[in-house]
């Protein structure tokens, strides 16, 4: 009996030492647990926002092309090309699946300005189709820029990417391009033409 009291504070050491052990293994397990599963799903909302947002370009992309077509507004240099019927159909079938995944894994402000972008962009194939609208072309082109602009903004902060101080270099770019009358267009089309002579040159 008494060897065992004198073993006993050993034994108690052993034992508080092998559950230490257990439970700085077990929160360093479930600490690389967690950090998996945010990995994880990060890869997953950037997969559902990338895909969302290339589909609502497509959508976009076809409006114009039926616009420019249909003369709602002057186009005589930039888009071209035939638009099938099923065009924008299909494009917005796509918008729509992708679309299930942004609710899913989206959080609150992501969803908010994925659903303005859409809305604006419903508003953009109203008025290429024909349709009334309360905004006009270069407002709708402009508020889809803008709204482009503050999905980005959201996405990148969801993802904790680094943020800089404006939306604006988000926004659509092609938006100022489109708002601009065509000889506009011509000018700057010809100040950035690269002279042949000087191909190569540090610009």
């Amino acid at each position: 009996m008494r060897l065992l009291m004198l073993q006993l504070p050993a034994l108690v050491g052993v034992l508080v030492g092998a559950v230490a052990t257990y439970m700085t293994t077990a929160a360093q397990e479930g600490s690389r647990w967690r950090r998996h599963q945010s990995i994880r799903w990060d890869e997953r909302r950037l997969a559902a926002y990338s895909d969302y947002a290339h589909a609502v370009k497509k959508v976009i992309s076809i409006a114009v092309r039926l616009a420019a077509k249909r003369g709602v507004y002057k186009d005589d240099f930039w888009f071209g090309g035939e638009t099938s019927e099923a065009e924008p159909i299909d494009a917005e079938d796509e918008r729509t699946t992708k679309w299930e995944a942004v609710l899913m894994l989206g959080d609150e402000a992501v969803v908010a300005a994925a659903r303005e972008w859409h809305q604006v962009t419903f508003r953009l194939m109203r008025l290429a189709v024909g349709q009334s609208s309360d905004l006009t072309w270069h407002q709708a082109v402009k508020a889809a820029g803008q709204a482009r602009g503050r999905f980005y903004t959201a996405v990148r902060k969801d993802l904790g990417v680094k943020l800089g101080e404006s939306s604006e270099p988000y926004e659509w770019q092609m938006s100022k391009w489109l708002v601009n009358r065509p000889e506009d267009r011509h000018n700057v089309a010809a100040h950035n033409t690269v002279d042949p002579e000087r191909q190569g040159q540090p610009l």
